[in-house]
């Protein structure tokens, strides 16, 4: 016995098959011309990603915009009008803020990082060339090389040499023209002009996409999403802004730590565990790899020191300043 479907349902049913039918057909031209597809998709992501870059500026000034109108609106001026002034005030100090902070950490810890980094760099070298000896032998032993021992020190030495005028060559150069410097500097100043503009119009886009949401949904699924949305990007950005705390303050513990305890390179080790500590969960580890390398050439002592106070430094984020700044996200 045949059941009685409804025309509706036979619609939807017909609906359903086209969709499948469609997405497969678009799944199979995806797979035969998938490097085409994923060269046009970077391309795209290259050519957008300085907007990206505005985007996620204009997410992390966000909360600055906001404490600087909530400052002006106390001011009998900006109380009940010039609403532009107020927002134009406040995007450019959130911006100028930003730049100030990024010049000056530049301007104090760019000179000490290439010195570090330049340390670092004569280091090895001179450990290449005072053990070369015990390298070859090491290298024959295992048959990684099978030729003579004369030429080999020969080999190392032209290979020290050149890696010194290249290495010297690169940092009398690091701050010269070239191709990815120039788009870098590009994307960030298009980012820098997107987050402006998106920081002072973010009121009037946030309304149009309502109206667009409107337009497409129901009255009471769209609310629902804009509600969640709202929480949702309190909490992510809470969370972004308070890790960035964090990890500062954590980059500066480990900084005063290493001078206490008269470890090497302190600058450079406590910016990469700064910067590593705002990667959830295995950021710690990241940081704590190379820097424990870089001290293990330099002083063996160090290394180990090193990890103990990572360690002891990360219980210490873990459970009392990480909790306390991020504890409602």
């Amino acid at each position: 016995m045949k059941l009685p479907f409804s025309k509706e349902l036979e619609r939807f049913e017909v609906k359903g098959r086209i969709i499948v039918v469609a997405f497969a057909i678009l799944f199979g031209a995806l797979i035969y011309y998938f490097d085409g597809v994923w060269a046009f998709i970077c391309k795209i992501f290259s050519l957008a990603s300085p907007f990206f870059i505005g985007f996620a500026i204009a997410f992390l000034l966000g909360p600055a915009q906001r404490h600087i109108e909530s400052v002006l609106d106390k001011s009998a001026f900006f109380r009940e009008k010039h609403v532009h002034g107020k927002r134009l005030i406040s995007t450019a100090i959130s911006v100028l803020m930003l730049l100030t902070i990024v010049f000056v950490l530049l301007r104090l810890l760019l000179p000490q990082l290439i010195q570090s980094i330049t340390s670092i760099v004569a280091y090895i070298t001179a450990f290449l060339k005072n053990n070369s000896g015990e390298l070859n032998r090491l290298l024959l032993k295992f048959d990684i090389l099978s030729v003579n021992g004369d030429e080999l020190v020969v080999a190392w030495e032209n290979i020290v040499s050149s890696q010194i005028k290249n290495i010297t060559m690169l940092l009398n150069n690091i701050v010269s023209i070239s191709s990815g410097v120039v788009n870098s500097l590009y994307q960030l100043l298009v980012g820098l002009i997107t987050a402006f503009y998106i920081l002072m119009d973010k009121a009037r886009l946030c309304a149009r996409m309502k109206k667009i949401g409107y337009s497409i949904m129901e009255r009471e699924k769209i609310e629902t999403l804009i509600y969640w949305t709202r929480k949702a990007n309190h909490i992510f950005a809470g969370f972004i802004n308070g890790k960035i705390v964090d990890s500062a303050i954590i980059g500066a513990i480990c900084y005063v730590g290493m001078l206490i305890f008269k470890m090497e390179y302190p600058l450079l080790i406590s910016v990469i565990i700064g910067v590593t500590n705002i990667i959830p969960f295995f950021g710690p580890f990241i940081g704590w790899a190379p820097c424990a390398l870089i001290l293990l050439m330099v002083n063996p002592m160090s290394a180990l020191w090193f990890s103990v106070f990572v360690l002891v430094l990360q219980q210490l984020d873990g459970n009392l300043i990480g909790p306390h700044i991020l504890g409602d996200y």
